[in-house]
């Protein structure tokens, strides 16, 4: 489809623009760079499979957007407790509000898109082991998801700095759990059936779009900035080498709260 050559045509001009020092594009550098990748690599999706998120699933994909913007606001209420990043080179505070809120409904998409690729390549099509989790180990992962995140606004300030490993741990804990009791898609559902495709893919497809992010950022005059206590090894642009290890889980938490948030669409569809 011709949205492929549109998501070069923007990332080629974004980082022309960029470099030759026009403001608005430094400023907005990053969510530029992310809208031409998810078209990108939908095209490339689509000429692998002959379908795509943007053609095939016009409807999921819409979803995708605000999701991803209120999924990431989350975080950043999560980030006034744990102050391990935060942002500068940023403009006036409706433009920021814009820019940022542009930025944050690229994420899911990009995570899902980079997924589809994964899946189209075939890359990960294999069978590992069955699990069968009993009800009582899936409700003691939710209840330690809940004190995961739980705990945050809890601890004191300093204590919470040191809480990354819980909020990226505690969606996947509490809602992967919750949408394999309910009968949606999930993690342990695949796992369950021996499947382990979408568990790579998507753990790959957060190690890809988590250099991504860290590559384009540091070009940008609008980014951010890890101020993570306890990563004191090398870094890789912004972004302390350990901190990548974040990525994957932030791709299984979306995927999580997509499945929550699309079935739960359904539902009310239906009613």
């Amino acid at each position: 489809m011709y949205h492929l050559y549109v998501g070069i045509v923007i990332i080629s001009l974004a980082e022309i623009l960029l470099y030759a020092g026009v403001k608005w594009v430094g400023v907005f550098f990053t969510p530029l760079v992310w809208t031409g990748y998810i078209l990108l690599v939908d095209g490339i999706v689509f000429k692998l499979s002959g379908r795509s998120l943007i053609v095939s699933k016009r409807k999921e994909f819409a979803l995708m957007i605000p999701l991803s913007a209120g999924f990431w606001y989350l975080f950043e209420a999560f980030n006034l407790f744990i102050r391990n990043w935060h942002y500068e080179g940023l403009p006036g505070p409706w433009t920021t509000a814009a820019g940022m809120t542009w930025a944050f409904a690229t994420i899911g998409p990009s995570l899902m898109e980079t997924r589809e690729l994964l899946s189209a390549s075939k890359l990960f099509e294999i069978r590992g082991l069955r699990l069968r989790p009993s009800k009582a180990l899936l409700y003691g992962l939710l209840i330690a998801g809940v004190v995961c995140l739980g705990s945050i606004p809890l601890v004191p300030r300093q204590v919470a700095r040191h809480f990354a490993i819980p909020l990226w741990m505690g969606f996947i804990l509490l809602l992967d759990p919750i949408n394999y009791l309910k009968g949606r898609k999930s993690i342990i559902y695949d796992w369950q059936k021996g499947q382990w495709q979408t568990f790579l893919s998507l753990f790959f497809a957060g190690l890809v779009c988590g250099f991504l992010w860290e590559l384009w950022n540091y070009w940008a005059l609008a980014r951010w900035i890890y101020e993570i206590p306890y990563a004191a090894s090398p870094r890789i642009f912004e972004m302390p080498l350990l901190g990548y290890c974040g990525f994957p889980l932030l791709a299984i938490e979306y995927y999580a709260f997509y499945s929550m948030a699309l079935n739960w669409k359904r539902k009310i569809g239906n009613a």
